[in-house]
């Protein structure tokens, strides 16, 4: 018998427990971070069958990479690893009150390229092949390592797939699905069929640096990696004692409706989105003290981003908000940028920093309330706001604060 459904349950309060990284600019969270708030590049140089190009990749991180094991779930499986770790363990919640979403954009490409060539040259395929190469591997490994026998789910958003499966885990914990979730995003592209595909599109920095949002500008950098966050339910967090880094106050999506892979010049579908998200929360745009950008150094989508910002600050009191973005040092990974860029967001509220972003030696013009931040600037952040946008228009936003009040006391009541 299904159970009676849960009208007017009320909706918890969900706190940031845990963060796990594994990215261009090291094997943990912290190396991460104090790699990302100097802008420091992990963009570097090299050679495929002769052919030369700039990636920003994990390099040697001992990924336990086997036979069975794709490298887009052992970079996942290393940054959970660390989340759980950090967050104290799983243990005081059951198996079956553990989340996972965890998203990719591509999946397995490698593995389904490596197929394709072991086909036409007349070979066998592994029999590990289609698990390796589907998008929600690496959620589904995650689960098994962290007996997530909960809900279990993977976005493929394109590059707001990393936001959007924070942000549909955050739904879950909110809404009583599970207790605790694992989320984020994991990637691993770097490889030629990538690299040529977007340098075909001409979506590729043609200098070999990222620059968000400087006048220079001209493509993105391609990287790797994985970031997990552990969201959890603010209550049982606060009867165990788990320190928690921030709560995540809203989530948001909107869509561009305009083109595949362009945004429309006053970037609609990002205002929609942050929209959406400061009214989840509750928050007024004046109350935003930091921006995570999704810019990620092209001409279009930067200067798309910033007039969206522009629109959504205008009027802003205070203090301009300190906008950065850390694909200048990290590179794009893609389907995993957005969980990045959200544990970023976090610990710059816990740090009281906004990162520099690096590469912006000529910021673009602002004409609201917004600070382009060059280097790394200290100031008492109670809000931040992280956003992603991807292929096919899609785009999310997710807000998160400074703790504040009893964690024990429900947030809001649902009327769904």
């Amino acid at each position: 018998m299904l159970p009676p459904p849960r009208l007017h349950q009320p909706l918890r309060r969900v706190v940031v427990t845990g963060l796990g990284c594994a990215s261009p600019l090291g094997g943990t969270a912290a190396e991460s971070w104090r790699r990302a708030q100097r802008g420091e590049s992990a963009a570097a140089r090299f050679d495929i069958d002769g052919a030369s190009f700039v990636a920003a990749r994990c390099g040697d991180l001992a990924l336990d990479e086997k036979r069975e094991k794709a490298r887009v779930v052992a970079l996942a499986l290393r940054a959970a690893a660390e989340a759980v770790r950090d967050a104290g363990g799983l243990e005081a919640h059951a198996p079956a009150r553990r989340g996972a979403s965890i998203a990719s954009g591509v999946g397995g490409l490698g593995d389904i390229v490596d197929a394709a060539h072991r086909v036409a040259e007349g070979k066998k395929l592994s029999p590990f092949f289609v698990p390796r190469a589907l998008c929600n591997t690496a959620a589904g490994a995650v689960s098994l390592e962290h007996a997530c026998a909960g809900p279990v789910q993977t976005s493929a958003a394109a590059c707001a797939a990393g936001a959007q499966a924070v942000g549909d885990a955050f739904r879950l914990v909110q809404r009583g699905d599970c207790d605790v979730a694992l989320c984020g995003g994991a990637e691993a592209c770097v490889d030629e069929v990538a690299l040529r595909g977007f340098a075909r599109m001409g979506a590729l920095s043609r200098d070999g640096a990222a620059r968000p949002f400087d006048a220079a500008r001209s493509g993105f950098v391609l990287g790797e990696g994985a970031a997990v966050l552990v969201l959890e339910d603010a209550a049982s967090a606060a009867r165990r004692g788990a320190r928690a880094y921030a709560e995540l106050r809203g989530y948001g999506l909107g869509g561009d409706a305009v083109h595949m892979s362009a945004p429309p010049p006053d970037g609609a579908g990002v205002l929609r989105a942050a929209r959406a998200a400061l009214g989840d929360a509750n928050f007024e745009p004046d109350l935003i003290d930091h921006v995570n950008a999704h810019a990620a150094g092209t001409p279009a989508g930067d200067a798309a981003e910033l007039a969206a910002l522009e629109a959504l600050l205008e009027g802003r009191r205070g203090d301009d908000a300190l906008v950065a973005s850390t694909k200048g040092a990290t590179g794009h990974l893609l389907g995993a940028a957005g969980a990045l860029e959200a544990c970023f967001a976090v610990l710059a509220l816990r740090d009281g920093l906004a990162p520099a972003t690096a590469h912006l030696a000529a910021p673009l013009p602002t004409s609201a309330r917004v600070t382009l931040v060059v280097e790394a600037t200290r100031r008492d952040l109670r809000v931040a706001l992280s956003t992603s946008s991807g292929f096919g228009g899609t785009n999310a936003a997710l807000v998160f604060s400074h703790v504040s009040g009893d964690l024990g006391v429900e947030a809001r009541v649902s009327v769904l």
